[in-house]
């Protein structure tokens, strides 16, 4: 094979410090909104840090549905979230049956609520009386068969239905978007099936942010109630701090946090290394094998639901296949060493070596 040319060197080069400057930019730009924290849009809408969960959540390939047995699916956690534990006797008070999940999380934000604003005995003891309020009309709404007010005044026709009749619904869909149709089974309609994927995730979708919509509805109250406790003085005082007042949130998992966090940090130091010209090998195929993670869990298979935010039409290839290619071919060259930290390392741990140097002009 001739010797690679200068031009072919220098483009490259030029190609390894795109890709890297790609990785450096959105890793950055992921780290930086999760150092920042949730902030408040000119909207109002809460805007949250990176999390991948909603992509696993929706993805269609292999690894995906691997991911989500791992971390936990988000439509079982919102079954979890509306459905209230067995009643052990017919006397237990309601608040009792409100789901772990959802018990877990407001009993964290009362406690942290109380600390926050310095909340004495007998107040403390009023916060918890409207955890209990809030908790008992919680699960009175998620074990109702008949509707109730709150059900005529719903936006939505699936609203107005009592609680278990809408969790029924859902769990059907949901068993619907896990068989597919006897076309896709013999190989044949694969658009029909295809589309038939993608309105049922968009229905499975739909009814999950109504349940959850009604559930943030509690929390909202639960809110409205712990505002009324602390006095002025207290307030005024609570303001003084650095911190921001504490809010609502789910308990936290774990396993998507770490997830979460080696993609952000895994990205910008990867992106930083290829600009710099460091590892440069091991960088491409690392960077490589995270681009084919995101290949297998939405791949672009013409039996699958086109994954959200599609930018265009992709059969098989997409633009994450083309990258994790070309890194794969960078991996192959010694573009660090023409133009890079490896370079230096090179020359001190082995001396000058004219061979690695910059091919000459063909």
């Amino acid at each position: 094979m001739d010797t690679m040319n200068k031009s072919t060197a220098f483009f490259l080069i030029l190609l390894r410090l795109a890709i890297g400057w790609h990785f450096l930019a959105e890793g950055y730009h992921k780290l930086e909104g999760y150092w920042r924290g949730p902030v408040v849009s000119v909207a109002g809408k809460n805007k949250q840090p990176f999390t991948s969960a909603v992509y696993f959540r929706e993805g269609t390939g292999p690894l995906a549905a691997i991911i989500r047995r791992e971390i936990g699916d988000a439509n079982d956690e919102a079954i979890k979230l509306v459905t209230p534990k067995p009643a052990d006797s017919g006397e237990a008070a309601p608040h009792t049956r409100l789901p772990s999940l959802l018990d877990r999380e407001w009993s964290d934000y009362v406690k942290e609520f109380s600390k926050y604003y310095k909340l004495d005995e007998k107040q403390r003891k009023s916060a918890d009386d409207a955890l209990t309020k809030i908790e008992d009309n919680a699960v009175l709404w998620m074990t109702r068969t008949t509707a109730d007010e709150k059900n005529f005044t719903a936006k939505t026709q699936e609203g107005r239905l009592p609680l278990p009749t809408r969790v029924a619904q859902f769990k059907r869909k949901l068993e619907e978007l896990a068989k597919p149709d006897d076309h896709y089974l013999v190989g044949f309609g694969s658009e029909v099936e295809s589309a038939r994927q993608q309105s049922l995730k968009a229905e499975v979708s739909r009814l999950r942010a109504g349940l959850l919509s009604d559930v943030e509805d509690y929390t909202q109250e639960l809110k409205k109630e712990l505002e009324k406790i602390p006095t002025v003085e207290q307030k005024r005082e609570a303001q003084t701090k650095d911190e921001d007042p504490p809010q609502p949130t789910p308990p936290v998992n774990e396993k998507q946090q770490w997830i979460d966090r080696a993609t952000m940090y895994g990205l910008t130091a990867l992106g930083a290394c290829l600009i710099l010209g460091l590892f440069t090998r091991l960088s491409c195929v690392l960077t490589a094998a995270f681009l084919l993670s995101t290949y297998l869990c939405s791949p672009p298979f013409p039996w699958l639901p086109p994954a959200p935010n599609n930018e265009g039409f992709y059969l098989f290839v997409n633009k994450n296949a083309i990258e994790m290619l070309a890194l794969l071919a960078l991996a192959t060259t010694a573009s660090g060493r023409w133009l890079g930290l490896d370079a230096l390392i090179h020359w001190t741990l082995f001396g000058s070596d004219r061979s690695t140097a910059l091919p000459p002009q063909q």
